[in-house]
């Protein structure tokens, strides 16, 4: 009973992962949602109107904070908070004169633009400071004490936003760099036993762009979400800076292998090698021990360590006898540059792989990560 759940657990953490690596987009909405339920539990004493607009900023504030690190979200977030409350402030001042207000919200709509030019702080809260203006004016105005109390509640909303954010669910730990190897490196293990299942179809790769594009689409999504945390760190070891670098460097090369694999693995399919019994046999091999060799790489997130299980078997035995077939063919040299090519992707495939056991520790000054 524990392994079938087990397994269904797996997939579908995979699948969520697949889709959002890192659950960049599922924590951010999970962090908005809770902050704005939380206000809306804890001012429970005021008006509805004031309960929304204290969610409602809430959730706001969440949505628009953004910066390269710990120190940078945070002085984000502060200036948010502040041009949210004097925004909402001027908005409810200028409440009972609509030819005012309508000339104060046309103004802030040009300054939003404005202030987008000032660098990427600034791309998302100026915006969701107006929408807060906005919907404060939709609502009937308040003054005196009603003021002074719908003020606190969104001061209120913006604190609990700034807990949730930093503390209950915050930026992301440096794991999940290791996490998207683990998830890379599982790609490579289950597009090898694709690959090789196409090879004994009668039409192997039919509709080959689509396998092309869905492993660029993997590729990129993995290369890019591990750049941008390992940007948002600070480190004051430039020597283990330099190895998290490497790593990066090793898992794009290793991706640019793996698409090269497969394009020439394709190419080989559609020529004359592939006719060779031999041939087809060794490639088939090859794809089966790539598969076997990715599960001897084991990536240990929590501790920051990729290590091989076994390091003597960093070379795949069938590339021999693919270099045996390719020395002893008795086609001409253009109709043998495919499977050359193959044996080159293959190599340099299993040398990016292996370069990932470099066994870094990383201490970093500030665990943050770029939303």
């Amino acid at each position: 009973m524990f392994t079938p759940l087990h397994h269904l657990k797996q997939r579908i953490t995979h699948s969520l992962w697949e889709a959002d690596p890192g659950y960049l987009h599922l924590r951010q909405g999970t962090r908005t949602l809770l902050a704005s339920i939380i206000t809306l539990l804890v001012c429970s004493w005021p008006g509805l109107y004031t309960r929304v607009l204290a969610g409602f900023a809430a959730g706001l504030v969440c949505q628009g904070i953004s910066g390269i690190n710990i120190t940078a979200q945070k002085k984000t977030f502060t200036i948010a908070t502040t041009a949210l409350l004097a925004y909402f402030s001027l908005i409810s001042y200028v409440s009972p004169y609509p030819l005012v207000i309508a000339i104060v919200i046309i103004c802030a709509s040009f300054s939003v633009f404005a202030l987008r030019a000032l660098g990427p702080r600034y791309a998302l809260f100026p915006l969701f400071v107006w929408i807060m203006g906005f919907m404060t004016s939709l609502f009937p105005s308040a003054t005196g004490t009603d003021f002074i109390m719908r003020l606190g509640c969104i001061a209120l909303g913006c604190g609990i936003s700034f807990l949730v954010y930093f503390y209950l669910l915050p930026p992301r730990p440096l794991s999940y760099f290791f996490e998207n190897i683990r998830y890379f490196i599982i790609l490579v293990h289950t597009r090898s036993l694709t690959l090789e299942r196409q090879l004994h179809q009668p039409n192997p790769f039919k509709g080959k762009e689509k396998y092309s594009l869905t492993l660029r689409y993997s590729l990129r999504k993995y290369y890019l979400h591990n750049q941008t945390i390992l940007a948002s760190f600070e480190v004051a070891d430039f020597t283990r800076k330099n190895l998290f670098l490497s790593l990066l460097a090793s898992h794009y090369l290793a991706g640019k292998a793996l698409l090269m694999l497969q394009d020439n693995l394709i190419t080989l399919a559609r020529g004359i090698l592939i006719e060779d019994d031999q041939i087809k046999i060794a490639l088939c091999q090859s794809l089966k021990e790539l598969s076997a060799f990715t599960q001897n790489i084991d990536v240990r997130a929590s501790s920051l360590k990729v290590i091989l299980k076994d390091r003597t078997l960093t070379c795949l035995k069938s590339v021999s006898t693919l270099k045996e077939l390719l020395e002893k063919s008795t086609l001409n040299t253009v109709d043998l540059v495919p499977l050359y090519q193959f044996i080159n992707s293959l190599n340099e495939l299993c040398d990016c792989l292996c370069a990932f056991a470099q066994e870094p520790i990383l201490e970093a000054e500030e665990a943050s990560y770029a939303q």
